[in-house]
């Protein structure tokens, strides 16, 4: 892992934006990493199941922290609402008062396994699964940074990625290839703002959901025997468990901005 600038300090008065968090991994980033959150802090929770995102924000807040959820679908949510939910959780806030501003990008989908690569063809549901998987992801990441340009040196950006990002996985190509170019984004945002802290985290094999689906739609057999075995010897990480591990890596800073971080990397 590349050597870095600076510890992160998260226990100070912190902004957090969490998509996806109403289950699996990032409903676990929201729980644990509020627990680290300082007073006056402000979570702001996004996806599309209004029940199951208000069960996360009951386990999130505390004394320090405000919680706020909004159901959203951000396939085709606008930039203006989506930059209007952000303004209306920052509402009686400055930008300043935080000391830290940190949005995860765990939103995501597996596209569809149950064709071949050599036959995908359907343009309409290539174009449907790159606007929720890379499209929208950037364009809220940008009302997220206009919003915040004035502490740039604040923002604190995290692309949950995966293997997939860099290792081509047979049965895989709309999840590889999303994968790739929203870490690529993310690899050329560090590079132009070199102020800002990006960090893309690949969380391994995790137990939950989208493993079910993986075994029960993709066409590759030899990968729906490995992760039929992982879920049969009890081997698949808890979300909990690579949660903090992303914690640790960021609250440690050892990485340069826009590494991709394994949760098996050496810390």
């Amino acid at each position: 892992m590349a050597s870095s600038s600076s510890n992160i300090d998260l226990t100070g008065p912190t902004f957090c934006i969490v998509t996806g968090s109403s289950q699996g991994i990032g409903k676990v980033i929201a729980i644990e990493f509020s627990k680290l959150f300082g007073p006056n802090s402000v979570l702001l929770l996004l996806a599309r199941k209004t029940e199951e995102l208000a069960q996360t924000a009951k386990l999130c807040e505390s004394d320090n922290v405000k919680v706020i959820y909004k159901s959203i679908d951000l396939s085709v949510a606008t930039e203006q609402e989506m930059c209007d939910i952000i303004n209306q959780a920052l509402s009686g806030h400055k930008v300043t008062d935080f000391t830290a501003n940190i949005i995860f990008h765990n939103v995501g989908s597996l596209g569809n396994m149950s064709i071949k690569t050599s036959c995908i063809e359907n343009v309409n549901e290539m174009r449907s699964y790159y606007d929720l998987n890379v499209f929208k992801v950037i364009s809220l990441n940008t009302q997220f940074l206009k919003l915040f340009e004035e502490v740039e040196d604040r923002i604190i950006i995290v692309n949950i990625t995966s293997l997939c990002a860099v290792k081509p996985m047979s049965g895989m190509a709309y999840y590889c290839s999303g994968k790739a170019a929203r870490e690529m984004y993310f690899r050329v945002l560090a590079e132009e703002k070199k102020d800002m802290i990006v960090l893309n985290y690949s969380p391994g094999p995790v137990e939950t959901t989208m493993i079910d689906v993986v075994i029960d739609k993709t066409v590759n057999e030899n990968l729906r025997d490995v992760f039929t075995t992982f879920k049969k010897q009890g081997t698949l990480l808890k979300a909990e468990t690579t949660v903090r591990k992303c914690i640790k890596v960021l609250v440690a800073g050892k990485f340069k901005s826009g590494d991709h971080v394994d949760f098996f990397d050496d810390e």
